[in-house]
């Protein structure tokens, strides 16, 4: 069984829940007033480039959502 990789960079804003923890997300989600999910496959080419605009798109709201 192949080991579990981070998506997203260590030192992102994002918290990536790559092992799967879906109970874990879901808690974060609902303690928070809005949150935006990205539900990826790390093979899938649109996975990864939507990936860079994710990230940018939290770098950019972090503070205000």
């Amino acid at each position: 069984v192949p080991q579990a990789v981070r998506f997203f960079y260590t030192e992102s804003v994002v918290t990536d829940w790559y092992r799967g923890q879906l109970s874990r997300a879901l808690t974060f989600i609902n303690a928070e007033d809005v949150s935006f999910v990205m539900y990826y496959a790390p093979w899938d080419a649109e996975s990864q480039y939507v990936r860079k605009e994710f990230e940018k798109a939290a770098n950019i709201l972090n503070d205000r959502v």
